[in-house]
Order: structure tokens, then C-alpha cells, then sequence
């Protein structure tokens, strides 16, 4: 009898402890909430220029974060499939669009006299018009676009005729990361501070330039500098995790 209780208990606690464990299910559930939170995120730290006390403007606060929006990208198309990723960006291109008309919203509402100061603090943040919000939703989703598919097809050319290897994957990250950067920032900057008369807030074309690859530039290096010690050791655990699962299934069936 005894022993047939603790027979009964260690049975419990193995399934106890196998549900605690973290599926690929739970992974991609956390990634895709850093991505859309970061995504979301990002439009609201773009409205502050950063300048690092140069005379031009080198990017904008969104842009010290949109680094990990690619980071999360290249994971899951490493770790799961381009469709996988490429569903995550439309989804969140969609969600961060929606984003930006709510708020766009809310500061048009009229709000109390007392809360004047609050009210238009709110309207400078996000100050949005119609084309910076078309211009952040177009050039998110074909940045990400690009990046995604980038990686993607680097990744099978290669392995079919070599091994994969940490530099390749050091190699493909970053290289996906800079087109689907530079892409993103010019598209954005074009469409909505480019000088042809649509908006009363516009820029000149050496700012603009400056912007996109002063942009660029930092996004690069600050991914380049975590995929090593992140995105590699992350792409791995959840492939052994996937692994697990997939001989764990062929098991019981």
C-alpha cells in the first residue's frame, strides 16, 4: 500500500513537472507579445528626435527599440517558418495601425478645462496625422517584409549545399536586419516628412537622408551586438524544445 502511494505521488509530480515545463507554444506566445508590444511601442518613443547633440537629427527615440522587433522576427523564422513570422508582422502591422487611429481619436474628443494641461501634453505625443500613420503602418509591414524573407531564403540557399554555423547565422541576421531596416526607415521618412507640400511638417532631403541611415546604422550595430548571446542561444533552446515535442508525439502515436 505504501508503496503504491508513492508510486501515485511520483507519478504526480513527473506530470506536474512536465506541465510546468515550457512548450514552443508558450515561446511564441511570449515572442509575439514582446514584438507587438515593442511595435506599438515604437510609435509612441518615434514622436521624440534624438540628435546626440549633433546638428541634425540621427534618428528618433522609436528606432533605440526597433532593433528587438527584428530580433523577435528572425528568431521565429529560424525557429518555426516564414509563414509563422510573416503572419506575426501583418497581424501587428494591422494592430499597431489601429493603435495610432485610436489615439489620433482620443486627442480630436474633447476632454474637461481642468485637464487642459494633460490633454494637450497628449496631443504632442501623439500628434499623428493621417499621412505619418499610413506612412508607419506601410513601412512597418515591408520592412518586416523584407527581413523576414531575406533570412528566409539565405538560410535554405545555404544549406543546401553547406552546413549551417553560427556566423552564417551571425552573417544572415545582420545582413536582413540592415535591407529591412534601411528599407523601413526611408519608406517612412519619405512618405511622411518627404518635401512635396502634403503635410506642414516636412523635412529636408539631407535630414531625411541623414535620419535613414544615422537610423539604420544604430539599429545594426545594437542587434548585431545581442545576436551572439540572444538570438543564437534563443533559436536553439526553442528548436531542442520543438525537437522534444515532435519525438515526444512520434512516441506516443
Amino acid at each position: 500500500m505504501i508503496r503504491a502511494c508513492f508510486s501515485e505521488v511520483t507519478k504526480d509530480n513527473k506530470m506536474n513537472k512536465e506541465k510546468r515545463k515550457l512548450s514552443s507554444q508558450d515561446c511564441l506566445i511570449y515572442l509575439s507579445m514582446v514584438y507587438a508590444v515593442v511595435s506599438v511601442t515604437m510609435n509612441i518613443f518615434c514622436m521624440k528626435a534624438l540628435s546626440f547633440g549633433t546638428a541634425t537629427i540621427v534618428c528618433d527615440g522609436g528606432q533605440l527599440i526597433s532593433w528587438i522587433v527584428f530580433l523577435v522576427s528572425n528568431v521565429i523564422v529560424e525557429a518555426w517558418d516564414l509563414k509563422t513570422s510573416m503572419r506575426l508582422v501583418t497581424g501587428t502591422a494591422i494592430i499597431s495601425f489601429l493603435a495610432m487611429l485610436l489615439a489620433r481619436l482620443i486627442v480630436i474628443i474633447p476632454t474637461l478645462g481642468s485637464y487642459q494641461e494633460q490633454a494637450n501634453a497628449f496631443a504632442m505625443i501623439f500628434s499623428n496625422g493621417p499621412r505619418t500613420i499610413l506612412a508607419s503602418a506601410t513601412a512597418f509591414w515591408v520592412g518586416g517584409f523584407v527581413n523576414v524573407n531575406i533570412i528566409d531564403r539565405i538560410r535554405d540557399s545555404w544549406s543546401k549545399k553547406h552546413k549551417d554555423s553560427n556566423i552564417m547565422f551571425f552573417f544572415r541576421a545582420s545582413f536582413s536586419t540592415l535591407i529591412g531596416q534601411l528599407v523601413d526607415n526611408a519608406l517612412f521618412m519619405i512618405l511622411a516628412f518627404a518635401p512635396i507640400g502634403l503635410s506642414v511638417y516636412e523635412m529636408a532631403w539631407y535630414d531625411i537622408f541623414m535620419a535613414v541611415w544615422y537610423g539604420t546604422l544604430i539599429e545594426l550595430v545594437l542587434e548585431s551586438c545581442v545576436v551572439p548571446f540572444i538570438t543564437i542561444p534563443l533559436v536553439k533552446k526553442i528548436k531542442t524544445i520543438r525537437k522534444t515535442e515532435e519525438e515526444t508525439q512520434k512516441s506516443i502515436a
